[in-house]
This record gives structure tokens, C-alpha cells and sequence, in this order.
């Protein structure tokens, strides 16, 4: 049997196989202790080392901040003033008077007495009825203009912003009458509208009125119902040279396009009327009752007539608030007389409406502000004629009894609707103009 035969050959080899079974199992115990010690030290060192190892530093979890809504806060509402004063002609009496007390081709010390008003405006447009010589003595009288160079100056000095241009007397120097006397006020940084040098400039004057923290923007926009020279075919032609109508359909066209530029708030002024009528003309009414109807204009400046006409609000206008009209502020300065011209010559106005900026919504004319004025013709000023009820030394000759009466003439031609100024503004706020166009 083959189980036999291996037993028995085991027993002949008898000690030598179980010294081998005994040496292989002393080997093998010794392997295993090796091992075991072997891997004893190793988790030893393994634990020293754990131990040993600086931790990490952990920063704690940031905390939840709970999500916000910010709140902008709300728009505030902003009052602006605007001024606005009449025609200035320079009559050779004028330009002698001037030249006499040593004021050159200046006549800013004769309406000295109405800076307050001009400068505590937010804006204020002066009316630039006839074209500006080469030169302080380079100029001419009635019926054909042409200004003393030094108005320009005296005009950014007095606190004016801008000016409107068309007129009868717009061409009186020609075209290149125009384009003089536009670079003449545009180099005193002032705004210029209702003549134009060519087809590219815009037919209205943009600026940016900024006051506390609001802003807006603002075109005026300037016409004349014609010229003293009849159709003149060259500004038929180019009609950029004076923007002219009799209907104001013409403002409504360049009102429409401002609003396009951007405008918030449109000003016209209207060169129009009947000279020396303190009633509104047909021709008035027609202008403004179309600006009215048309809802793109917000305020109408009348001038032309040379006297003071009504301060009306006729309805329609921008929204349907309705649109404030001065049909006519009569001069700042001329030497008519009142036995030939009338007593509505001797006396104007200074328009000063208030124009809201609300939270929201567009600006519109809250108030519709007015100042008489009175011309002293024997010193050549011009003054707010509350000077003369409120106990000021006006420095003029004017009687009191003639004063008074010229004050009750202007107040029952502007009528009641409007509301009579007469404190000037505190220039206490910081406003600025620029010109955008």
C-alpha cells in the first residue's frame, strides 16, 4: 500500500526528519516574532509621530449674514429759478450817457440794481435784440442796430447764462452780422440761440441745470415773427441764419427734436407783437395758444412789443398742466420816452418763474414770479421798483409821485395771475450751467 511504504521509510530516517521539523518550526516562530516586534515599534513611532505633528489651524465657519435689500435713498425735489429781462437798445442817448460818466462801450452800471436777481436765479437769459460791432465805438443807433461790443461782457458780469437772438433786427449787420455776434457771446461762455451760422448747428441752446444732487436739461429756443428787411431771399434759402415764424409751428418742430436730444424742459422765447400795445396781439395768442395745445412747451417769453403785457396760464401744455405765457417783459434798457412811446416804455419786467424738479416726473413751472421794473431816464438806470415803496435810496431823480405811477401801470397790465417778487433771492445754493450744445 503506498501509505505503508512512506511510514515505513520515515521511520528508517527516524531523528534526522524530526531535527528538520524542529529546526523549520524554530525558524518560522522566529519570522513571526521578528515581525511581531517588528511591527510593534513601527505603530510605536507611527503613534510618536501622530502625536508629535502639529495640528493644523482650522478657522471657524464664517457666519451667516442674512441677505439685505438696499434701499436707495429717495430722490429729492428741487426748486430752480429762472430769470429771464427784455430787449436792451442801444439809442445814441444811451451810448452818449455812457460815454459820459466814463463807462466806455459798457452799460452794466446803469442796470447794476437788478444783479441780485440775475445772480440769485438758478438760470437767467437776457434778450439780445440787435447784432454786436468789431469794437467799443463800433456801433450805430436806430433803425439800423448795432451794439456796443462792451454789453457782452457786462452780461456774463451781471450773471447771465445764455441769451436768445431772433428778431426784426437779427440781420440788421448781414450774415455775417450773425455769425459775429454769436461768437462774440459765445466767447464769454454764454449760450446762444435763434441764430445759426450754417445748417449744422443746432436750432435750439441745450444746458444742463445740476443742483443739489438733481439734474435736468433744458433747451430755449428763440423765433421772430419776421425782419425789418422784408423776405430776405438769403435766409429764405438758408433759414438756419434766423429762426422765423408767425404761428410757432417752427418752436413746436425744434421743441420736438430737443425732446428727442434729451430736453426736459423747454423754454420760448418769441420775438412778436405790436409795438408800444400792452394787450397781446392776434398774432400772440395764435403762437401761444399753439405752443399750449401742442404739449411740448413748457414756458413762453414774450418780447418785442417794448412794453409790459399779461402774465397768463392758458390751458394745455406739457402733460396737460397747463403752460405759463409772458406775452411781453417790455425793455431792460432804451431811451424811449414815455410822451412819445408811452408809459409802458418806462417800465418791464423781470420774468422769474420757479421750475420743480420733483422725486419723480418732469419739471415743471410751479410758480410763475415776476419783478417790476422802473426806468429813470434822467440818470439812465433801471431799478426793481419796489425800491421805490420800501424806503431805499434808489441814487435816481424819479419822483415819488411818478414812480407810484408808473409801479400801478405795470401791475394792472401783468393782471393777477402771477405773483409779484420783491425779495431777491439769497444766493445760498450752488447751481451749475453747462452748455451741451
Amino acid at each position: 500500500m503506498m501509505r505503508a511504504r512512506y511510514a515505513s521509510k520515515s521511520q528508517k530516517s527516524g531523528y534526522k526528519v524530526s531535527w528538520k521539523i524542529l529546526l523549520g518550526a524554530l525558524g518560522i516562530s522566529c519570522l513571526l516574532a521578528l515581525i511581531a516586534v517588528g511591527g510593534a515599534i513601527g505603530y510605536s513611532m507611527y503613534q510618536a509621530g501622530k502625536v508629535n505633528q502639529p495640528k493644523a489651524s482650522v478657522a471657524p465657519p464664517s457666519p451667516i449674514t442674512p441677505k439685505t435689500t438696499s434701499t436707495p435713498p429717495p430722490k429729492k425735489e428741487v426748486q430752480i429759478t429762472l430769470a429771464a429781462t427784455g430787449d436792451v437798445l442801444p439809442h445814441d442817448a444811451i451810448v452818449k450817457e455812457s460815454w459820459r460818466h466814463g463807462l466806455g462801450s459798457h452799460f452794466k452800471p446803469m442796470v447794476e440794481k437788478i444783479r441780485p436777481w440775475i445772480v440769485g436765479a438758478d438760470i437767467a437769459f437776457f434778450h439780445q435784440e440787435v447784432p454786436f460791432g468789431k469794437s467799443d465805438k463800433d456801433s450805430k443807433g436806430y433803425p439800423v442796430f448795432k451794439a456796443h461790443i462792451g454789453w457782452a461782457a457786462d452780461t456774463k458780469a451781471l450773471g447771465y447764462d445764455g441769451c436768445s437772438t431772433s428778431s426784426n433786427h437779427t440781420i440788421d449787420q448781414g450774415t455775417k452780422g450773425i455769425k459775429h455776434t454769436n461768437e462774440t457771446l459765445r466767447a464769454q461762455g454764454l449760450g446762444v440761440t435763434g441764430s445759426a451760422s450754417s445748417a449744422d448747428e443746432k436750432r435750439y441752446q441745450m444746458y444742463e441745470v445740476n443742483k443739489e444732487g438733481r439734474s435736468f436739461k433744458l433747451a430755449h429756443i428763440s423765433t421772430a415773427y419776421g425782419l425789418n428787411q422784408g423776405r430776405v431771399a438769403e435766409v429764405i434759402k438758408n433759414p438756419w441764419w434766423v429762426n422765423l415764424s408767425s404761428d410757432g409751428q417752427i418752436i413746436v418742430d425744434i421743441a420736438r427734436q430737443a425732446r428727442a436730444d434729451g430736453a426736459d424742459f423747454v423754454v420760448a422765447s418769441v420775438h412778436s407783437g405790436i409795438e408800444y400795445n400792452s394787450s397781446p396781439s392776434t398774432e400772440q395768442d395764435r403762437i401761444a395758444h399753439n405752443l399750449a395745445r401742442s404739449g411740448e412747451v413748457d414756458l413762453y417769453i414774450g418780447h418785442h412789443a417794448h412794453v409790459p403785457q399779461p402774465i397768463r396760464k392758458l390751458p394745455g401744455g406739457v402733460d396737460n398742466q397747463g403752460m405759463w405765457v409772458y406775452y411781453g417783459i417790455g425793455n431792460l434798457l432804451s431811451a424811449m420816452t414815455p410822451t412819445r412811446n408811452g408809459i409802458g416804455s418806462q417800465v418791464g419786467q423781470i420774468a422769474f418763474p420757479t421750475i420743480t424738479v420733483p422725486a419723480e416726473g418732469r419739471p415743471y413751472v410751479s410758480k410763475a414770479g415776476w419783478i417790476p421794473l422802473v426806468l429813470d431816464r434822467s440818470t439812465v438806470q433801471v431799478l426793481p421798483g419796489y425800491l421805490y415803496e420800501n424806503g431805499s435810496k434808489t441814487g435816481t431823480r424819479l419822483s415819488p409821485a411818478t414812480a407810484a405811477k408808473y409801479l400801478a401801470h405795470v401791475r394792472k397790465v401783468t393782471e393777477t395771475q402771477a405773483t409779484e417778487l420783491k425779495d431777491a433771492p439769497p444766493a445760498d445754493s450752488i447751481t451749475t450751467i453747462t452748455l451741451i450744445n
